[in-house]
């Protein structure tokens, strides 16, 4: 029970973090929720990756399957993943926003929330259907993992809010243990298996 609130805590401390920083610059309303819906969405999909990857642990904490929490998760992030793009659309007056950029590479880097956006549809539909679906519906849930990279290089070369020390720190260590999580349980066992 300590522990669920510790964990309560820290996850709830980190999002008054990203809130605070989000309010130090105050845009017009559309900008705003284009810009707390991409800080947010970020965070959320960090959560809903890290809950899958500790199922055992969650249901411990939590005394509840970790799918319920994990889909509340993933559903609040791809919400949020899914309203960042359309606030943004509204502010330019344009669709093109949806569109991935392929080339330069450094515009595709930038703009790589474009392609992240439709892997992430990808591998949630596969997770969705996963009974009809392909008996591998796993490894096509497993985009999920460039997706959040991918997110992360958008935010970090073009995201407003990311030019604060403190949100630079939380969006590397997030995007640390993502990687971390992914060797460790996808890289190193399939090595083992060799």
């Amino acid at each position: 029970m300590e522990k669920r609130w510790h964990l309560i805590f820290l996850v709830t401390f980190i999002a008054a973090i990203i809130a605070y920083i989000l309010l130090q610059a105050i845009d017009t309303p559309l900008e705003m929720i284009d810009r707390a819906a991409g800080l947010f969405a970020y965070y959320f999909i960090f959560l809903a990756i890290l809950s899958s990857e500790y199922m055992k642990q969650m249901k411990k904490v939590f005394g509840q399957g970790f799918i319920r929490i994990h889909h509340h998760l993933a559903r609040l992030g791809i919400s949020l993943m899914l309203l960042h793009p359309i606030a943004f659309a509204f502010e330019k007056q344009s669709i093109s926003v949806f569109i991935p950029v392929l080339y330069p590479l450094m515009e595709f880097l930038e703009l790589a929330g474009r392609p992240a956006f439709y892997l992430v549809i990808i591998a949630v539909a596969a997770g969705v259907y996963r009974k009809h679906f392909i008996r591998k519906w796993k490894k096509i849930h497993y985009l999920n993992y460039p997706a959040f990279l991918m997110i992360f290089i958008h935010s970090w070369l073009i995201g407003t809010d990311l030019n604060s020390g403190i949100m630079q720190l939380l969006w590397v260590c997030m995007a640390l243990v993502i990687a971390a999580i992914f060797v460790h349980k996808h890289i190193i066992p399939f090595q083992k298996s060799i």
